[in-house]
């Protein structure tokens, strides 16, 4: 387990990564400098001073990628529970990314992740979080994560068993949010809850971005279980959360804050010159977790 202690930007050895199929950006320096701005502004306290975080903001956690102590990307993920047993969910290129070797002492060529480190929230402390290691092979090399029960490979989803959980809160995206009653069409804005580029509202709080669906939702973009958003999503928002939110109005216009949330599926990928990402379809997820021991 890998604490990151507050008031000190801890350096990680950095390798370039190129961007190939299985490449996210590399900000894990940007995640060091939220900590410590966070501990400088004193919003550990967030709970004492009554300010409000968003439970869906506690949900999304970073991810670095690491190659041994070499850092090669950064993504995002969240957690379910089932059976007392806790998975990191994310997608399924996170944990197959590779990077380009630039370590002098080395002859080159490239490495691949062998573990994730988790930027996960402190037990009884709310805007507080430490790096948590998780590897993803085991003793005999073999992968650790679990991938969808009949897509297998070709679905861009995994799910990672959580050995390291002491001192650890969690907050388990609720599935039952994939059923809320929720009327939608392509047009309608969605909100992308992940670290762009590594980018934090501070500490571990994550960045919500916000997109409009681009397929017809009872399409299957590509004949897999996945639709189309036009958002401006950058590298690092693999495996977050898409979510649509209504708020309604009462008489006098104020916005009535019982509102509906719906979980729509997992960012998975991007295409910048079309400003366009794929989401798998939260139904993918649900049969993912079905299968989860």
């Amino acid at each position: 387990m890998d604490r990151f202690p507050a008031g000190r930007n801890r350096s990680f050895p950095a390798i370039s990564a190129q961007k190939t199929a299985a490449t996210e950006g590399l900000i894990v320096g940007k995640f060091a400098a939220q900590m410590l701005l966070c501990a400088c502004l004193s919003v550990f306290t967030v709970a004492q001073n009554s300010q409000s975080i968003d439970r869906l903001s506690v949900t999304s956690l970073a991810v670095a990628v690491f190659h041994g102590d070499a850092s090669i990307g950064s993504a995002t993920g969240f957690v379910l529970q089932k059976n007392h047993n806790y998975y990191l969910v994310t997608s399924r290129h996170v944990v197959l990314m590779c990077a380009e070797d630039t370590n002098p002492n080395n002859v080159g060529g490239w490495i691949c992740a062998d573990r994730l480190k988790i930027l996960h929230n402190t037990a009884g402390r709310l805007g507080d979080w430490f790096w948590v290691e998780e590897d993803l092979y085991d003793d005999s090399k073999h992968k650790r994560w679990l991938e969808h029960p009949t897509l297998g490979a070709s679905a861009d989803l995994v799910a990672l068993p959580l050995k390291n959980t002491s001192g650890v809160e969690f907050y388990p995206l609720d599935l039952a949010l994939r059923n809320s009653d929720m009327q939608l069409a392509p047009g309608d804005p969605v909100n992308i809850v992940g670290f762009p580029l590594g980018e934090t509202q501070g500490g571990g709080l994550p960045i919500w971005k916000t997109g409009t669906i681009a397929s017809d939702l009872d399409i299957n973009y590509g004949g897999k279980a996945k639709f189309l958003v036009d958002a401006t999503a950058r590298l690092g928002m693999s495996g977050s959360p898409v979510y649509a939110r209504r708020f309604a109005q009462d008489k006098s216009g104020g916005t009535n804050p019982v509102g509906v949330t719906k979980f729509l599926g997992v960012y998975s990928e991007e295409n910048q010159a079309l400003e366009l990402g794929a989401v798998w379809k939260a139904e993918a997820v649900s049969a993912l977790y079905d299968s989860l021991p």
